[in-house]
């Protein structure tokens, strides 16, 4: 979901514009706001390793968790910085971009 703004760029800083009035047509930008998705990946952070957005957390350390027995539950109380729908939009995230099927979270 992209949201577009208007706004007006005045002394360094982008102020939202509410009415256009006295202004011309060059001194008003449009912005769009794209949200990151649920897993990202940045060469300065965990040498680049795709993670959940905003964390140092790498995705594949959440399926690794699983895959040894454990449950998300269980991850939650060691890492309870994390929020549930946070770590399952991630998980199916990375799951559909790399062609398999939803992960099961029962």
């Amino acid at each position: 979901m992209n949201i577009a703004i208007q706004a007006l760029y005045r002394d360094g800083v982008f102020k939202p514009l509410d009415t256009a009035e006295g202004l011309v047509e060059n001194q008003v930008l449009e912005l769009t706001i794209r949200p990151l998705p649920p897993v990202t990946s940045n060469p300065a952070v965990m040498g680049g390793k795709p993670c959940i957005a905003g964390t140092r957390m790498p995705i594949d350390w959440v399926f690794q968790f699983l895959e040894h027995g454990y449950t998300l539950e269980q991850f939650l109380q060691l890492y309870p910085q994390y929020r549930r729908d946070q770590i399952v939009q991630a998980m199916e995230y990375a799951a559909n971009a790399m062609g398999y099927s939803q992960p099961r979270l029962a």
